[in-house]
């Protein structure tokens, strides 16, 4: 009985330190559709970094999607629609989107708080389904 407890327990162990170390590091799409048209609707694999690698290390707990839009020519500028994704810091849970307008232009900023969730599609992390792994397993081990 012993003998198939420790492996289950090592197993169960390790899928919890990964699973709090996805955690811990959030990845997130970082581009900018002026340098690279991909980055406004369908960004790459390429576009996706793991955030602590960052400059602000572990600071980033989230993703960050900006539309900006400039409506008219304003300074010599022309009219344009800008999408930026990138690592956030100081991300607000109870308010993840936020819209300011000025004058030419509007900007509509979202955040969000899983690995890759500032894409074009939200996908749901298989991490969640972890735990019931781990159920069923001890359950048939022992």
């Amino acid at each position: 009985m012993q003998g198939t407890l420790i492996p289950v327990l090592l197993a169960v162990a390790t899928a919890l330190l990964a699973l709090l170390q996805s955690t811990l590091a959030i990845e997130c799409y970082v581009c900018n559709s002026l340098q690279d048209a991909d980055c406004d609707a369908s960004p790459n694999k390429e576009m996706l970094k793991n955030c602590s690698e960052s400059r602000m290390g572990s600071m980033y707990s989230a993703c960050r999607k900006i539309d900006v839009y400039v409506d008219f020519k304003v300074h010599e500028l022309p009219p344009l629609k800008r999408v930026i994704r990138q690592c956030a810091i100081d991300a607000e849970p109870d308010r993840p989107c936020y819209y300011k307008a000025g004058f030419g232009g509007r900007v509509n900023v979202c955040h969000c708080f899983d690995t890759k969730c500032n894409g074009a599609t939200q996908n749901q992390p298989l991490a969640l389904l972890l735990p019931l792994f781990a159920a069923y397993f001890i359950r048939n081990a022992c």
